[in-house]
């Protein structure tokens, strides 16, 4: 019983991940960033701990993107036209990944500017 639980939850979160592959532009772009920085990581030889935290960021990054995706539908249905609170709502979550997405360019700074 537990396994088919966990199967249906698996179904369920994958195919969410295959929605925002296919239809979110800034999360493919985001997941190849991740991959050049990844065979970055490997040819400078970052320590555990580096991988470690380079992980960490990528995996906030992408589950930020995937809230903001859900957020952003969840106000269309709210309010199909756009109106001015909505877009302002809208700006204050492209800015929440506006800030992470710096954060994480700076973790990679620090992290390959070690390496060096």
């Amino acid at each position: 019983m537990i396994l088919v639980l966990m199967y249906h939850k698996l179904r369920y979160a994958l195919r969410g991940l295959g929605y925002v592959v296919k239809r979110e532009l800034s999360f493919r772009v985001e997941l190849m960033a991740m991959a050049f920085v990844a065979v970055a990581a490997w040819y400078f030889d970052f320590s555990p701990l580096a991988w470690a935290i380079l992980v960490l960021t990528s995996v906030v990054i992408l589950a930020a993107e995937i809230f903001n995706t859900v957020l952003e539908r969840l106000l269309d249905l709210v309010e199909p036209r756009l109106s001015l609170h909505i877009a302002f709502l809208k700006d204050l979550l492209a800015a929440a990944i506006f800030i992470l997405a710096g954060g994480s360019l700076a973790v990679g700074a620090l992290l390959l500017a070690q390496a060096l």
